[in-house]
């Protein structure tokens, strides 16, 4: 919480550069990337929304951590941005929660600027760290490195072959087959859209509504009671031991996450 918060005062240019108005043109005509605020300070959250959304940004928020993760499970937002002292569960453990599925860019601004401070919050998870006051250029400017970032490792970083427990199984993308020791996994349609829309992001949390939107679409039969009947399909097809799943995880709260272990 930070009482009589403001903006540092040389906080902001009184005009946008041309280059900041096209990403803004671009964002309003693309789909907009989402961020998450958590932060229990009204003032602080309306302001740094206010903020974000007149760069184009969707902003979602949240007032404690718990409301935060939940948040995050519902909107899967591009970037979280999250203050340290919050009621219910601060935000050092809503870093290490995230941390446990998702590779989110998470900003962390507080009050709590020391060297020492920052140093925890970075090898918490974080991967950036912002001390109040702030000027407003330099959090976007922040904001869009992170984001820039996520990009780039995004599609540097996504393989088209996935093999997993040590080569024990094979997810080929490109040639869209599963490998189990070798052997030809056969998998029916929905099974293997399922599967591949989950691979598609290894060690990430994929949303039950996603799941569900990707493989079902408009059809009846896409309840998340059949999307858990089909998660069971496949673990007793790709997994070792399926009522243990090594690779096929279930992320309490969110979804399912093919393991990039």
């Amino acid at each position: 919480m930070t009482p009589g918060w403001r903006w540092r005062s040389s906080s902001r240019c009184t005009s946008r550069s041309s280059a900041s108005k096209r990403l803004i043109r671009t964002r309003r005509k693309q789909m907009p990337e989402k961020i998450l605020i958590v932060e229990d300070s009204q003032a602080m959250r309306r302001s740094v929304a206010r903020l974000l959304e007149s760069e184009a940004y969707q902003v979602f928020e949240a007032a404690d951590g718990e409301d935060g993760l939940a948040q995050f499970a519902r909107h899967l937002p591009d970037l979280v941005i999250l203050d340290i002292n919050m009621p219910r569960m601060n935000g050092l453990e809503v870093v290490q929660r995230l941390r446990e599925f998702s590779g989110v860019p998470i900003l962390i601004l507080s009050v709590r600027a020391a060297e020492m401070d920052r140093v925890v919050g970075l090898d918490t998870g974080a991967d950036d760290y912002l001390g109040k006051p702030f000027g407003a250029d330099e959090l976007l400017a922040r904001v869009r490195a992170l984001l820039r970032r996520r990009v780039h490792e995004s599609l540097s970083a996504r393989p088209n072959v996935l093999r997993l427990g040590g080569g024990h199984l094979i997810v080929d993308l490109v040639k869209h087959r599963v490998l189990r020791d070798g052997q030809l996994v056969r998998l029916t349609p929905i099974e293997s859209k399922l599967l591949f829309t989950l691979a598609q992001q290894p060690g990430q949390a994929v949303t039950h509504d996603h799941l569900l939107d990707t493989v079902w679409g408009d059809d009846s039969a896409g309840t998340t009671q059949n999307l858990k009947l089909y998660i069971l399909y496949l673990r007793r097809k790709i997994e070792p031991e399926p009522e243990q799943p090594r690779y096929l995880v279930t992320v309490r709260g969110v979804g399912y996450m093919l393991s990039a272990l």
